[in-house]
């Protein structure tokens, strides 16, 4: 199992494709590991050396001993890309994940190429922060089943409900998870999550950044897409009609191909 001694934790990764190519960082969102990007990464296999991880307190990452912030995982990332030899790389992230990406080319904005920030949010809120702190308080008194019932319609959409088999998959990943989140570990994630701020410093992000968001995503709603595409200068949004938070799931073909045809431009 390759793991990284980073920040006194250690640190679970794979990495796949053409190990002469450029690297690609990816990293997940809250609760998720890198199986988060399986399909993606191997669609883009051929031309990129695909980085993928646990963050802190996921998937077979160590956990910490108390809390911590988006900052600190981002310095997770950093060292993570540093242990490999990796002086610059393309970055994507997901929700939580594309927080980390955006303080890792706040922090050490020449480590980063090229950003690519999925479904993500500039700040957290009341109305966020009233949302995760009910669904961790949901979490840790239902049974993994009821939590599971209960968070799936905050992913997808009434569109993608009508896909015959689809949510009944989504439940069952969910409850086949041998990976599922401790309930302290997700705590801890949850308030770097709600925390996190970085829309005063959006300008300061200076590299090709490509939004990928969901229309009807309710929990990171466009309204943080219109924030990212109004702060970075160099920014271009894409929304995705018809899907939710969970569109890397439910879309990821779209995604992947934007993605791809991203990382691919000239300059």
């Amino acid at each position: 199992m390759p793991t990284a001694r980073v920040n006194s934790l250690d640190l679970f990764y794979q990495v796949q494709g053409n190990l002469q190519g450029p690297p690609v960082l990816f990293i997940a969102g809250l609760g998720g590991d890198h199986r988060s990007w399986e399909r993606i990464a191997a669609l883009l296999a051929g031309t990129y050396r695909c980085i993928t991880f646990d963050n802190r307190d996921a998937g077979q990452s160590g956990r910490a001993s108390s809390f911590y912030t988006i900052k600190d995982m981002a310095q997770d990332a950093a060292g993570l890309l540093h242990s490999l030899s990796v002086s610059q790389a393309h970055v994507v992230g997901y929700s939580m994940g594309g927080a980390i990406a955006q303080e890792l080319a706040l922090s050490f904005p020449t480590l980063v190429s090229r950003l690519a920030l999925i479904a993500t949010y500039t700040s957290g809120d009341p109305r966020g922060t009233a949302i995760f702190e009910g669904l961790g308080q949901l979490r840790k008194r239902l049974s993994r089943e009821e939590y599971s019932r209960i968070v799936v319609p905050w992913l997808y959409t009434a569109q993608e409900y009508q896909t015959p088999g689809f949510v009944e998959e989504a439940l069952r990943r969910a409850l086949d998870d041998p990976l599922y989140q401790e309930q302290d570990a997700y705590e801890r994630q949850s308030r770097a999550t709600t925390t996190f701020y970085s829309q005063d410093r959006l300008h300061q992000i200076a590299c090709p950044t490509l939004l990928v968001f969901g229309e009807e995503d309710i929990m990171t709603p466009l309204r943080f897409a219109r924030r990212l595409n109004d702060g970075i200068h160099q920014s271009r949004l894409v929304v995705l009609a018809g899907a939710g938070h969970g569109l890397l799931h439910s879309r990821w073909t779209e995604v992947g191909s934007l993605i791809q045809g991203f990382l691919g431009e000239p300059g």
